[in-house]
Order: C-alpha cells, then structure tokens, then sequence
C-alpha cells in the first residue's frame, strides 16, 4: 500500500523547506534508516533518513522547490517482509 511522506518539521520556527538534493530517484528501494534527501530550513541544511523500507514512488517537491511543511514530498510503498 502506498504511503505519503510529508515535508517534516525539522526545527522549532521551521514553516516551510527546500529540498537541496535527493539522494533517490523513483523506482529505487529504500531502506530504514537510509538518507533520502536533504532540506534546507530557515537555520540549516538537515539530513532526512527513511523511517521505513520501501520503494520511492513519486518525488512531490523537486530539487530546488520549496514547500511548507506537512505538504506531500513523497509517495512510496512499504517493502513486505515475509
């Protein structure tokens, strides 16, 4: 089933972010714990990690783009572990 990724909130005063740099591409596999992308705040470029294993499905906010947080910066599927 897909999931929706949210634009995080990574600082206290943080209202919106831009995504610096993706570190995946649609269609890779991602892993708990494995950097997905960098976002810019109003005080710092910041690492976010994956929460869970999956498959990247749809960036919404590219390179570059800003957008305020709680907005749909990604699309995947969990990963099945049988």
């Amino acid at each position: 089933m897909a999931e929706i990724v949210k634009m995080p909130k990574l600082s206290d005063t943080m209202t919106e972010g831009v995504v610096a740099e993706w570190h995946k591409k649609v269609g890779d596999p991602v892993e708990s714990g494995e950097l997905l992308a960098e976002i810019e705040t109003d005080k710092a470029t910041m690492e976010f990690d994956s929460f869970q294993d999956g498959v990247l499905l749809h960036i919404g906010v590219q390179t570059g783009e800003t957008a305020p947080v709680d907005s749909i910066l990604a699309i995947w599927r969990k990963r099945r572990r049988y």
